[in-house]
């Protein structure tokens, strides 16, 4: 009896917990139109560090940041991150 109980108890502490508004703007962060263009671009090997690792990073966050802004989660403005440099 006491596994029938505990059962959905434990399916949920399993299940993925992306149903936030954090994980959506994530989510959303990845399908941003800069962050694909240097997903497809040939700006160099964006899984080391590097310049193009500090692009696609640099992006992603300005997305996630303007997501967050969108739902009125995150404060407007403020100060501006620094862009990594263009080698």
């Amino acid at each position: 009896m006491r596994f029938v109980l505990l059962l959905p108890l434990a399916l949920l502490a399993c299940s993925p917990t992306g149903n936030g508004p954090d994980a959506e703007c994530t989510r959303q962060a990845e399908l941003d139109p800069t962050v694909r263009s240097i997903y497809r671009g040939d700006q160099g090997d964006y899984t080391q560090l590097g310049p193009a690792r500090s692009n696609l990073m640099w992006a992603k966050k300005q997305a996630y940041t303007k997501c967050m802004q969108a739902k009125g989660l995150a404060p407007p403005g403020g100060v501006e991150s620094i862009r990594p440099p263009v080698y």
